[in-house]
Parts: structure tokens; sequence; C-alpha cells
């Protein structure tokens, strides 16, 4: 097992407000070996650049994500062959509290969640963005529907299972993960080859802001934070602006796109109903 993070391939640093999280690996006959998980997210798995690097044929590349928003910790397996267990219990998304046992392949580590440090300041974050932003929509650009997410973590990849699902060779199993830190939506690559871009850049970890084009094998979406300043319009003395018009209509209600070419089965993302419905969110308070 090793724990090596080349730092080009790190999240951020979660802030001094979040809450701390180690793994806790038990050694017979030696000192326990304690993980600091000090990012956004830590990989688990057997591939190079995991910041827990773990090779057995139980474990898949990229095996284990966890993720830290800044108010709670969220475990989700990478809809591997051997899921990972937590509490001895199989597991896909969960929330992580401290006494937890988490276990990859034969590796089973103490989970240990902590208060924020003393001292942090609750309203810091470390991205300099607008306002929070009131709702999260993705477009995609070829069909003009618009894809709204329903949690804090999900998978974006080619295999059944995937919270969205893009049905191409090159697009990896588990390819990409949309993630919410402080409220604001991130876009982490999952060690893949063919890479995730935004605005046509490679990236490892990028936050999203409104107007950007995630493009992840030939699948191109339009990021849009719905009824934050951002494009507020000069004379709104730094008020948000009304949310402009989506250029293409989604779908009828009660459609949903979760496959991009096939339309998979599951409910974990909603096209919206309208652009309207978008609209009279954005304007409740």
């Amino acid at each position: 097992m090793s724990t090596d993070e080349p730092s080009k391939l790190s999240t951020p640093l979660v802030a001094d407000s979040a809450p701390t999280v180690n793994l806790v690996a038990r050694r017979d006959g030696e000192q326990d070996l304690r993980i600091r998980c000090r990012h956004v997210v830590t990989l688990l798995g057997s591939r190079e650049g995991c910041k827990v690097q773990l090779r057995h044929e139980h474990v898949a590349p990229v095996h284990v994500a966890i993720v830290n928003n800044g108010k709670q910790v969220t475990a989700v397996d990478l809809l591997t062959n051997h899921p990972a267990k937590l509490n001895s219990l199989k597991m896909e998304h969960e929330h992580l509290t401290d006494g937890d046992r988490l276990t990859v392949g034969p590796w089973v580590f103490s989970v240990e969640v902590g208060n924020p440090s003393q001292g942090g300041d609750a309203d810091t974050h470390p991205f300099d963005l607008e306002p929070t932003p009131k709702l999260v929509a993705l477009e995609h650009i070829e069909s003009g529907r618009v894809l709204q997410p329903n949690r804090d973590v999900c998978i974006i990849g080619r295999r059944r299972g995937c919270d969205i699902v893009i049905s191409e060779s090159d697009v990896s199993r588990a390819h990409a993960l949309l993630v919410n830190y402080f409220e604001y939506p991130a876009i982490v690559d999952l060690l893949t080859s063919n890479g995730t871009l935004v605005n046509g850049e490679a990236v490892h970890f990028a936050v999203l802001k409104d107007k950007d084009v995630l493009t992840i094998g030939e699948s191109q979406f339009r990021v849009r934070l719905i009824g934050s300043s951002v494009g507020a319009k000069p004379g709104t003395n730094g008020k948000a602006a009304s949310p402009g018009p989506i250029e293409l209509v989604a779908e009828a209600a009660g459609s949903d796109l979760i496959d991009i070419h096939k339309t998979e089965s599951s409910q974990r993302w909603r096209v919206a109903e309208s652009v309207e419905k978008l609209q009279k969110v954005a304007r409740k308070e």
C-alpha cells in the first residue's frame, strides 16, 4: 500500500472550517498507519496517482472517492466489480461518520472524522467565485436537454449505473465526478487516459462557472448556475439579474436523460420540466 500523491493530480486542500478526515490502517505487529485526507477529493485504487494506492486483483484502478464538501464527508464506490464496504455492508454512496470501517479489497480502514480546526472561519472557502448559485444545471449542447443533479457527488462515465452515462468508447467506465464543495460545483477527472476538458483545456480538478463548456468524450455540456450574480448586468447594484433563457428548450416533463445516447432508466438525474421552472426557482427569494 502506497500513499503517494503527485501534486499535479491533487485537488485543493479543504478549508479550516471543513471536517477533518483520517483513514487508519491496522497493521499486525506494527504501528497503525494514519492517512490524512486533507484534500477535497481523496482517491483510493490501484492506479498510480491515487492518494492511497492499493495493489490487489480485487481493487479497481480508481475504486473509492472520499469527498469532503466542507460540511460533510461522503464515500462513493466507483461502480467496481468488487464493491467497497462500509461497516461490513456493500457501499454505494454513503456519508462517513467517526468510527466507521471502510473495506477496500483486503484492506480495512478505521475512519476518523473530526470537528473543524479551532479558529477556522466557517464562511471561508478556497474559491474566488460569485455568490452561491441557487440551482446548478448542465445543458447537453447537442440535444439541448437540461439536467439537474440532485446529490452532492455524481458519477459521470460509460458504465451503467453512473448518474450520467455516456456510451462512448473513449469515455472511462467511471470517468469524472461532479462534486459539491461549499455549494459550488466542481469537476474531478478520475485519472482517465482521455481526460476531462473545461473550455477546451484538460483538467484534473476545476471549479465550474456559469457558461463553462464541459467536454467528456464527444459529449459537451454547458454549465448553468441559475440565480447567482454571475452575469449580473451593469446597474443592478451588485444584485443578481434574472437568469436569461436557456437557448435550447428541455424535453417534456416526465422524461429522463441518463444515457446520453440510450436514455437508460436511472432516476438520479431529472430533466428540467421547462426553462420557466428553472427561472421560478431562481426568483423565489
